[in-house]
């Protein structure tokens, strides 16, 4: 008994109250890492968790909006998705409850 008891505060005292989760800090992926489909387009879906993902790139952002009736390549239905197209001809579509940033590559 005496030992379920201090396995428990070694448990509780490895997190310490205020401690940052590490599964909430995001994602953070390279552009390039992303693969298009023939179009040149990538979907990104959230199931609604909210995760945060950070996209890096040096390509400029040219146009941002939200699809109207598309369907990729891949047969996803991208109406409402909120988009990112970049100066290479790239669009990024992605769900509107996820939590994304783009940050440059400074050379």
């Amino acid at each position: 008994m005496g030992e379920t008891n201090s396995q428990q505060l070694d448990q509780d005292q490895a997190t310490p109250v205020g401690a940052t989760d590490p599964l909430a800090l995001g994602v953070t992926l390279s552009l390039s890492d992303l693969l298009p489909d023939a179009k040149g387009e990538i979907v990104i879906l959230s199931e609604g968790d909210d995760p945060h993902l950070s996209i890096v790139t040096d390509l400029q952002l040219l146009e941002t909006g939200i699809a109207g009736a598309h369907v990729t390549d891949g047969g996803i239905d991208v109406k409402g998705l909120q988009y990112w197209v970049f100066e290479d001809g790239t669009k990024l579509y992605y769900s509107p409850g996820l939590d994304i940033t783009l940050d440059h590559n400074v050379a």
